[in-house]
């Protein structure tokens, strides 16, 4: 399955759970891997301070931790 595909599924499946819809979309829409999206993903956590945007990442890993196992 290519890499776009994957973010495609993953943003279909993590998008119901997210507060910051907007915020998320972007996020998956700038990366080309899941791997870079969870290095990017990652960061922005260590940085934000917005608690909303800090529980969206944090969903967000844990889907990508599912699929990669």
């Amino acid at each position: 399955m290519s890499q776009r595909k994957e973010i495609e599924l993953l943003m279909y499946d993590v998008l119901p759970y997210m507060a910051n819809m907007e915020f998320i979309r972007e996020l998956l829409e700038s990366v080309d891997s899941l791997e870079e999206l969870e290095k990017k993903a990652k960061e922005l956590l260590e940085k934000e301070t917005n608690i909303t945007k800090k529980t969206d990442l944090k969903i967000l890993l844990e889907k990508i931790e599912e699929r990669k196992s």
